[in-house]
């Protein structure tokens, strides 16, 4: 028996099932703000556990806080879903050389992202200017 025929179809639905998978990700682009010209960034949106919208948010050229607002500090990632207020998903961490990056989870499925110029990571609401943001949609 020839196994290399025999193994073709068990290759074949092992192939298949490994690109479903993967087609469980979408990778959105993250418009940026005048006020940060050369400021990138993605959002890669899958599933994650119990339904909820995995995050993982990646950026480079990001200006520092306080050269966008006065008193900002820190970045933060907000969910606004049209009702109510926005609210945070967590402090986008920047390094020295401008990158910063963030993974995190929200029971939203449709909504917008945007990342503001915060004084603190406690704000309850955005306060500070919106420098990138997206609409997801899962």
């Amino acid at each position: 028996m020839n196994t290399r025929m025999s193994n073709a179809p068990i290759f074949a639905v092992a192939l298949a099932l490994a690109y479903l998978a993967g087609c469980d990700s979408t990778t959105l682009r993250l418009s940026a703000s005048p006020m940060v010209p050369a400021a990138q960034g993605t959002v890669r949106v899958s599933s994650g556990k119990n339904g909820n919208t995995r995050l993982q948010i990646e950026v480079e050229h990001l200006a520092k806080p306080e050269a966008v607002a006065d008193d900002a500090k820190v970045y933060l990632a907000w969910v606004s879903t049209g009702e109510g207020t926005p609210q945070s998903i967590g402090e986008l961490k920047v390094s020295r050389a401008l990158a910063g990056n963030l993974e995190t989870l929200t029971p939203a499925r449709y909504f917008d992202l945007m990342i503001t110029a915060e004084a603190s990571a406690a704000v309850r609401s955005p306060q500070g200017p919106k420098v990138l943001s997206t609409r997801v949609s899962r």
